[in-house]
């Protein structure tokens, strides 16, 4: 049976999250896509696998910093803080 990174039994209709960071950008007047290389390769040593999705169908991961600017809080870009 298919599972997670975890060993969690996966089967169709289960929603999963799939770690990935934007490495391209690119728009145009209807429509703006990113291209997408997944965090964890499928074996160790082999080349992560790169997706193409609409900007629409993918939720930024807010990390510390974006969060406080999102909250008007000033953030010190040198220390984070």
């Amino acid at each position: 049976m298919p599972h997670d990174m975890h060993g969690i039994p996966i089967s169709v209709g289960d929603r999963v999250r799939v770690p990935a960071v934007v490495v391209q950008v690119t728009t145009g007047e209807e429509y703006c896509n990113v291209t997408l290389a997944t965090e964890l390769p499928m074996f160790p040593g082999e080349i992560k696998t790169s997706l193409v999705l609409n900007a629409k169908q993918v939720e930024k991961v807010l990390d510390h910093d974006d969060d406080a600017r999102q909250r008007g809080v000033p953030v010190n870009s040198s220390t984070g803080d």
